[in-house]
């Protein structure tokens, strides 16, 4: 979640190149392949900042929220993955240089996806949360 803004960063550092960078005529962002990227970011930017939120709002009402922040983790930490692995792709040769903050963003956000908690690990964690609540609900019901 602390890297949404990196990845927005990335995404504005994109959109302006695409905006400004012509190819066959036109701008790359309004080749159909480029605009779908741009249009994937941002569906990706508003969902991930959603479930942060969401997960806030939770604990700011005093829930524990674990379960929340574990999906938040996950959805975030993915979602902002994909953002900015596809600014890489719509910059092209300066994605992968220092030209641009995006390929240092795009180097810091693969190491966080790792110390940050493993997508794996949470969704272990949220996995057995979901079986206990079926087990009890299994319990409960009459019959």
């Amino acid at each position: 979640m602390r890297w949404l803004g990196q990845a927005r960063r990335a995404h504005d550092i994109a959109l302006d190149y695409a905006s400004r960078r012509h190819a066959f005529g036109k701008p790359l962002a309004e080749h159909e392949g480029v605009g779908f990227m741009l249009a994937d970011n941002d569906i990706d930017l508003h969902t991930a900042r959603l479930h942060i939120w969401h997960t806030a709002w939770l604990l700011d009402q005093g829930h524990k929220g674990g379960f929340e922040s574990s999906r938040a983790k996950v959805a975030c930490s993915e979602a902002e993955w994909r953002v900015v692995d596809r600014c890489v792709q719509i910059l092209g040769g300066q994605g992968v240089t220092a030209e641009t903050p995006v390929m240092r963003i795009f180097l810091d956000m693969r190491a966080f996806r790792v110390y940050d908690g493993p997508s794996e690990v949470h969704r272990w964690s949220m996995a057995r949360k979901l079986v206990y609540k079926a087990q009890q609900a299994a319990q409960a019901a009459p019959g």
